[in-house]
């Protein structure tokens, strides 16, 4: 997923993509621990440097100068950001003064104690109401054992429901396929189906049109979803365990088996020339797309696409009605940060202040503050259907939880994605990519938590 965040920041920024490995999680054991007391927001202190550690298309040389502007005792060094000198700055106790995560994988920090608790900063802070926090917000929680509870470690600075949809009315048009309702959600069951009945092959036997797009792959965000919305659970009670056999989560495996073996999407096994399949749904060559509705403002750089494109609900199975964010990007504070009253200056202004304000305008994803939803545009037909499509989701947004503290996201995205193209071609059956799974996550889980 962190594939997809970076895709998106290069559509809406026109940055690189960060570059980094995983975070090494015996590195990370190996830090002290912070005190993660927080020393209280609302004061004028943190003059000086402030390191910044995030990509330049998250943090622009404008976000940088409007700060700079309004708090001129303050200077912005910014640091590309990378996990690998990440982990090494953590480990030497030098971190940056501010740090970029998914709020989905936002536990592994926190259990480790490296992540300052942001909420005597919240308290004392005239700008970012607890009261005003949008739901994403509370996957920054950790108690000690569980991600939504306990106090916050960090803030999103703009979040998306991601299995939301796209879809291309011209190509749906052209295939004489109705175009779903932006109203009732699709079933799961109906997409492979209807991705093959969109899926145009010439006849020489090139794909002109795929069906569908996003991540056609096992992501421990997609598959946590599907379980959720089944009424499962992918872990147990204090996540030192994961269970891919039950039958909700064998379920959301075979629904990926089968939908990548339908030769409808790209994926591992198909990997698209592009990096990621934004840029096939722009150039006109799938017909849905699975992405939250942070993609409407990429989508003006081709008009003609944008404005023939119908944002729908989450899919769901019979169940609970469930419509998650897949990540959350957004900012923490190292415990060892040097200008952690500087570093809460920034987040106030970042999340709640002018540069919030202009995120939200343009449509580059739902406000991290309920008071900032009304800002999203709405001056054309289609950004009103997106709107409005979105106004009626954020009712079923829920906080999933999609990893475990003990284990980073990287690694998780390496088992699951090298299991995933091993299967696929195959034909392995869901029941042993499940066991297999099983054995790699709890085995490098409880490695793990005895280092923690």
């Amino acid at each position: 997923m962190y594939d997809r965040k970076l895709s998106r920041r290069r559509l809406l920024g026109g940055a690189a993509a960060l570059a980094g490995a995983a975070a090494s999680s015996s590195l990370l054991a190996a830090c002290s621990v912070g005190s993660g007391s927080g020393s209280g927001g609302g004061a004028r202190g943190g003059s000086g440097t402030l390191t910044i550690m995030m990509p330049p298309s998250e943090i622009t040389d404008e976000v940088i100068a409007d700060f700079e502007a309004a708090n001129p005792d303050i200077k912005i060094n910014l640091i590309q950001f990378d996990r690998t000198r990440l982990t090494a700055m953590l480990a030497a106790g030098e971190p940056p003064d501010i740090a970029r995560e998914n709020a989905t994988y936002s536990a592994f920090f926190a259990v480790r104690g490296l992540a300052e608790n942001l909420d005597p900063y919240i308290q004392n802070s005239s700008v970012i109401k607890e009261s005003d926090l949008a739901g994403i917000q509370d996957l920054w929680r950790f108690d000690g054992t569980r991600q939504g509870q306990g106090p916050r470690y960090g803030l999103t600075m703009d979040y998306s429901q991601d299995a939301m949809i796209w879809a291309n009315e011209s190509l749906f048009e052209q295939a004489n396929v109705p175009v779903p309702s932006d109203t009732t959600p699709l079933a799961f069951e109906e997409l492979p189906d209807l991705a093959r009945r969109l899926t145009k092959i010439t006849n020489d036997e090139k794909t002109e049109v795929f069906g569908y797009g996003g991540e056609v792959n096992l992501t421990m965000p997609q598959l946590a979803h599907m379980v959720a919305a089944q009424g499962g659970r992918l872990y147990n009670e204090d996540f030192t365990a994961v269970d891919f056999s039950s039958p909700e989560a064998l379920k959301a495996i075979q629904f990926w088996l089968d939908l990548a073996r339908a030769n409808v999407s790209y994926g591992p096994t198909r990997p698209n020339p592009a990096g990621w399949d934004g840029a096939a749904y722009q150039a006109g060559r799938l017909a849905m797309v699975s992405y939250g509705y942070w993609f409407g403002a990429g989508l003006a750089q081709v008009p003609e696409i944008q404005q023939r494109s119908k944002f729908l609900p989450a899919p769901t199975f019979a169940g609970k009605r469930v419509s998650p964010s897949y990540a959350g990007a957004g900012v923490w504070i190292p415990a060892k940060a040097k200008n952690k009253e500087g570093a809460w200056r920034f987040i106030e202004y970042f999340i709640g202040g002018e540069a919030a304000k202009k995120r939200a305008e343009a449509g580059r994803g739902l406000p991290p503050l309920k008071s900032l939803e009304s800002r999203l545009p709405q001056d054309t037909p289609y950004q009103k259907q997106w709107y409005d499509t979105q106004q009626r989701e954020l009712p079923y947004f829920d906080v999933v939880v999609v990893g475990t503290p003990y284990v980073s996201s990287a690694s998780l995205i390496s088992i699951l994605t090298t299991e995933f193209k091993s299967a696929v071609p195959n034909n392995t059956s869901a029941g042993k990519v499940a066991d297999s799974l099983n054995r790699q996550i709890n085995e490098l889980i409880a490695q793990e938590k005895d280092k923690v």
